[in-house]
């Protein structure tokens, strides 16, 4: 049968239209923009960060792509229809659109090089490959497709075999893939349309090797030009993309922001020639960049700026008289501490360690953070999921929650964490000294955060040590679990319940499941919301989950994040979207306003 509204997906065959006469972007255009801390490398397979997602996400294309404008949101061809699925959502068939081609590449020796099913096979056992850097990503297909754990398995001895075929992963035709799953899995197609399933060319993998990150070669609109690591990145328009025009879906239930679908209406994409992204790390450097007209988008603008922009989440008339345009939504993501549960001192299942986590999650302000930290920016996150997501309940209260400072000091009290010596602070049971490790990234101004953080163990008489380092390497050490405590946040891959409760799924301990936490009551809820579609019965699981991550505080919640986003005049069909993906090629700009303000 066709996937139309199975399991309550939203899917559509309208949206991105179909291939029309390429019409190359103007390369007298450029959009400058920013990221507040650095990306990775691009090469979807390795790397997990945000940042360099974004660019992935338009060098690269993965089977289906999201509605631009339509919310909720909503699924639409891409590379390939949507899919029909067989046998209760264990089988998924996927037809590739004939005449995609990769990007001009050295590797393919001056021929054209057509996307076909091989393709997408290949992408899937890269993800799932140990030697991709652990596989950040395995989650998506591991312990779902079979025969693929085998091959994983094996794979951690010797190089993994993408020649040896499995029941799971078939190229039925040139064009034609299909998916074979061990359970139902209902989230299949919205995997499908996620960064990290970008189609990429074998030869190109292979030719590249470990520098495949800095050579990216993919089907999307915009190429990688040049790349000043943890600096500057700047993208070029595809020749080889086959432009499109955008159409938007239409359906029970689903709203379209009309004024900007109005903008978009009769052009040929992508219209801007390049992308100029700036690492600009600090709040205060960014805004200012935006207010001189280096930058002409301003994403995630920083929460201190948000309030004189928006006082009382309204642009200012000031601003309003300049041109600039202003969006507020809460985003589909969450943030949080968390704790390495493998750590000899904070991690573990014995009551006085569960005692020890509690402590600290009672001295944790969540209404200080986002009243004075946050300028009310955000909304207190009670479990692991997000708003605009399925399975979020926007009533659930994390009875655990609460800060009480005095309950945290009778908890540790009871279980033995005492001043030995006098000085103040605690030991831990035993008079074993008692020092908790916070890593912080040394980009971001988390000062008032981590003052916030200082104040709260201070409270409960904990000695909290504070070390900083890059973005890049704080990942790292949170990937392989050489921490102690630490601050995460995530943001949804596709948006379902799923995506964000496999962060916490024994099994992924590791690059996904970073807090480490393995707990068989969780775990088993997990496989059965993985496996069944949107129901009454699943959300309730899904709070009994939550209710467990609170008995056992593998984290500490703090806030999903509400974000301000501004744009300069100049800049037509900007509108930021839940997946949190930049999606450039949607945007244009007017070069005589643009270069009007900048020489000014």
């Amino acid at each position: 049968m066709k996937l139309a509204s199975i399991a309550g997906l939203s899917l559509f065959v309208a949206g991105l239209a179909g291939p029309v006469a390429a019409q190359p972007a103007d390369m007298n255009k450029t959009l400058h923009t920013y990221f507040e801390a650095p990306e990775s490398g691009f090469d979807p397979a390795k790397y997990s960060d945000h940042y360099s997602g974004e660019v992935n996400s338009s060098i690269f294309e993965s089977l289906l792509a999201y509605d631009y404008l339509a919310r909720p949101q909503t699924l639409v061809p891409r590379l390939s229809d949507l899919p029909q699925v067989l046998d209760d959502g264990k089988t998924f068939i996927f037809k590739i659109r004939p005449g995609i081609y990769f990007a001009d590449d050295p590797v393919f020796k001056g021929k054209k090089r057509e996307v076909v099913a091989t393709d997408v096979i290949y992408t899937i056992q890269r993800i799932v490959d140990p030697n991709s850097r652990g596989a950040p990503w395995d989650f998506m297909f591991k312990g779902k497709v079979i025969g693929l754990d085998e091959k994983i398995e094996a794979a951690k001895n010797k190089p993994f075999d993408f020649d040896k075929p499995i029941e799971g992963l078939k190229a039925l035709d040139k064009y034609t893939v299909q998916i074979k799953l061990k359970r139902t899995d209902y989230n299949l197609p919205y995997i499908m349309a996620a960064p990290a399933t970008g189609v990429v060319a074998r030869e190109a993998i292979e030719a590249y090797g470990e520098n495949s990150e800095a050579h990216p070669v993919g089907t999307g609109p915009y190429m990688l030009k040049s790349w000043q690591r943890r600096n500057r990145i700047i993208l070029v328009a595809n020749p080889n993309y086959r432009g499109f025009q955008y159409k938007p879906v239409s359906g029970p239930g689903i709203e379209v922001d009309q004024a900007i679908a109005k903008q978009l209406e009769g052009k040929t994409f992508p219209r801007i020639g390049t992308i100029d992204i700036r690492v600009i790390e600090t709040p205060q450097a960014s805004w200012l960049s935006f207010q001189s007209a280096q930058l002409d988008i301003h994403p995630r603008l920083g929460n201190n700026y948000s309030k004189i922009v928006a006082p009382g989440n309204e642009l200012s008339p000031k601003y309003k008289e300049m041109g600039w345009r202003y969006f507020r939504e809460a985003e589909a993501d969450i943030t949080y501490y968390m704790f390495n549960m493998d750590d000899k001192v904070v991690g573990g299942n014995s009551l006085e360690r569960i005692a020890l986590r509690r402590a600290i999650a009672l001295s944790y302000n969540q209404a200080k953070e986002l009243s004075i930290i946050r300028n009310g920016q955000g909304l207190p996150a009670q479990s692991p999921l997000a708003p605009q997501i399925n399975g979020y309940d926007p009533n659930f209260k994390n009875v655990l929650g609460r800060y009480s400072p005095s309950r945290g000091n009778a908890l540790l009290d009871k279980f033995g964490y005492k001043d030995c010596d006098g000085d103040g602070l605690r030991e831990q049971p035993g008079c074993k000294p008692l020092t908790i490790t916070y890593m912080a990234s040394t980009g971001a101004d988390g000062r008032d955060q981590e003052e916030l953080l200082l104040k709260g163990f201070g409270a409960i008489g904990i000695k909290l040590e504070i070390v900083k380092m890059n973005f890049s390497d704080l990942l790292k050490n949170r990937q392989s679990g050489t921490y102690q405590f630490a601050g995460g946040a995530w943001g949804q891959d596709y948006p379902d319940a799923e995506n964000f409760m496999q962060l916490l799924y024994g099994p992924n301990a590791g690059p996904v499941n970073e807090s480490r936490f393995r707990n068989k009551d969780f775990d088993k809820l997990y496989e059965q919301i993985a496996a069944e579609p949107q129901s009454e019965a699943r959300n309730e699981r899904l709070r009994q989950m939550s209710r467990i991550v609170a008995a056992y505080v593998p984290w500490i919640y703090n806030v999903n994040r509400i974000r301000t986003h501004i744009a300069h005049p100049w800049v037509s069909g900007y509108k930021p979207h839940p997946d949190n993906m930049p999606h450039w090629y949607y945007l244009d700009v007017d070069v005589e306003k643009q270069r009007a303000a900048t020489s000014k």
